[in-house]
């Protein structure tokens, strides 16, 4: 343990590990590079009983909790030097901002490549029908991530709301895309002239097509 890390309070310890939540709220617990816990679908304690620095975390698959000795700070990531109960050998975890390990480049082009993908099957299994608008830009102020693709399909003053994720993207992106899809297909509805009506049945396709 180095002689900073020995002079970290059970306070210290627990504060920054909050911290480091707080600022990442997508963040992933790891350990020997497995993801053992999605934050945003994940829950967490962590303070200081009986001078020691407990960390708690559970889900609905798991429940995990452990003593923190260390916390070590490096580029974007938190080590966290941890001892199970009734365990005197040191284990690290390791807390990331996504649970996402791919390289930004790697995921920027899988997106890419899907987004193409799925222009093609729409066009190709929508004869008749115009793809519009499809994209997978960041829109905070709308809840919509760079995770999934979307866009309409256009037939005379009929439209379906189009989303899309490709399978290459976590489990929880995944499972999210109903809740994106709603989302998605209330933005088109009212991002309209009044001419077009919207509907969602294109967006089952779009789920199928992942990868």
């Amino acid at each position: 343990m180095s002689p900073a890390a020995a002079a970290s309070s059970p306070g210290q310890l627990a504060e920054k590990i909050e911290d480091y939540l707080a600022r990442h709220p997508a963040a992933a617990l790891l350990e020997d590079g497995r993801v053992l816990f999605d934050m945003r679908m994940a829950r967490y304690s962590v303070g200081e009983s009986h001078g020691r620095c407990l960390v708690q975390f559970w889900s609905e698959e798991r429940n995990l909790m452990r003593t923190v000795v260390e916390v070590q700070e490096r580029t974007q990531c938190l080590r966290v030097l941890t001892r199970r109960m009734g365990s005197a050998k040191p284990q690290a975890l390791e807390l990331a901002p996504t649970s996402d390990r791919r390289t930004p480049t790697a995921r920027d082009a899988a997106r890419r490549n899907y987004l193409r993908l799925l222009e093609r099957a729409l066009s190709r299994n929508f004869i008749g029908s115009k793809v519009d608008g499809l994209r997978s830009a960041m829109d905070l102020e709308h809840s919509f991530g760079p995770a999934y693709a979307r866009g309409r399909l256009l037939r005379g003053t009929v439209a379906e709301a189009v989303i899309g994720v490709g399978e290459a993207e976590s489990a929880s992106t995944v499972d999210g895309i109903l809740t994106l899809g709603l989302l998605w297909l209330d933005y088109c509805r009212r991002h309209t002239d009044g001419r077009v009506a919207h509907h969602g049945g294109a967006d089952g396709l779009a789920q199928s097509l992942r990868g």
